[in-house]
């Protein structure tokens, strides 16, 4: 088959990695766009895709998302009839299912958040929904994710976008022109986002937890911001050990040799806990299923005032034997991608 794979964002090139490369392994080919939004194509290019870029995010009000979803996807309909495309795969991507919608080709997205509402537009548009097994049946059920279209996989999307992850013994040389050296604790920090339809509403713990940890001369804060508007407030406030890198980094090794990693978002605290790195979420909005099961076991933690950050452990992390992820979930979702066109 010739699969067409849409990158939507930013985590979404490291996921569909693996999964591409199994693809090809079993003798299928792949076509595949990306969109211009925050570092998904830097990180696309860094991954070794070759794709065209189509589509870009619509801002924060929900008319400019929804014409730019739309706009989107009738270039990417256009672009589609000129290609064979037996199946099309995103990690909801709106656009690509509207598109393959009115091109008549299957649709296939993975998904691991409940509470996006947009999950109603796509897995009513899809062929196939992929969801963790962790993921809310019941929320599932009342988005369109029915039963006969559902297939779950063990574990979580990061153990796909880490089953071919090695780390790289050089990668903390890279970081050492930023003023981060192999003395330093390094926290790795990701800001909320905002503007995305599940986190309508302020953070302002994050903001205060920036602060609190910069006044720990031992630590060096490597922030990534999520557009230009966070880069330039946190570039204001003007704090030695707060560095915000100046290109896209390799984001799987720098949480790997990170100390701690703390983040307003998902993908970054899972991938923490899959390699072992400490993880804090301060997300405030509701927490995914997948989530909740690593919070309950220990493996999450969370930190829902400035009154939880004297708990914090500010060390360096025990450097162990790395020991590769094993899991069976991308060989699940692989077969269930490939599954849908028979």
């Amino acid at each position: 088959m010739n699969i067409w794979v849409d990158l939507w964002a930013a985590p979404d090139p490291l996921f569909f990695r693996p999964i591409v490369k199994r693809l090809h392994a079993q003798g299928h080919t792949t076509w595949v766009t990306a969109r211009e939004f925050g570092e998904t194509v830097s990180i696309a290019e860094q991954s070794g895709f070759k794709f065209r870029v189509v589509g870009r995010h619509g801002g924060r009000t929900g008319a400019a998302k929804m014409a730019q979803i739309l706009m989107g996807a009738v270039q990417l309909a256009f672009l589609v009839g000129r290609e064979k495309i037996d199946l099309a795969v995103s990690f909801n991507s709106y656009a690509q299912g509207l598109a393959a919608k009115w091109r008549g080709v299957p649709f296939v997205t993975c998904m691991d958040y409940e509470y996006q509402p947009a999950n109603h537009l796509a897995f009513r548009l899809a062929t196939r929904v992929i969801v963790p097994d962790g993921f809310d049946r019941a929320t599932l059920r009342r988005q369109g994710g029915y039963p006969h279209k559902v297939v779950t996989f063990s574990g979580l999307k990061e153990h796909i976008s880490l089953a071919d992850f090695c780390p790289d013994p050089s990668f903390r040389h890279e970081l050492e022109p930023l003023g981060i050296t192999s003395n330093d604790i390094l926290i790795t920090m990701r800001p909320p986002a905002t503007w995305a339809t599940y986190h309508q509403f302020e953070n302002t713990l994050f903001d205060r937890i920036v602060v609190f940890l910069a006044g720990r001369p031992d630590i060096k804060i490597l922030l990534l911001p999520r557009s230009d508007s966070q880069s330039a407030h946190f570039r204001e406030l003007g704090m030695e050990n707060l560095v915000i890198p100046p290109r896209v980094l390799d984001g799987l090794n720098l949480v790997y040799y990170s100390d701690m990693v703390i983040s307003a978002g998902g993908s970054m605290n899972r991938e923490a806990v899959v390699l072992g790195t400490p993880a804090y979420s301060v997300f405030q909005g509701r927490m995914a299923g997948v989530d909740q099961k690593m919070i309950a076991n220990g493996m999450l933690h969370t930190l829902q005032s400035s009154d939880d950050l004297e708990r914090l452990s500010l060390s360096r992390k025990p450097r162990l034997p790395f020991r590769p992820i094993q899991s069976g979930a991308i060989d699940q979702v692989v077969h269930a991608i490939v599954g849908t066109a028979y």
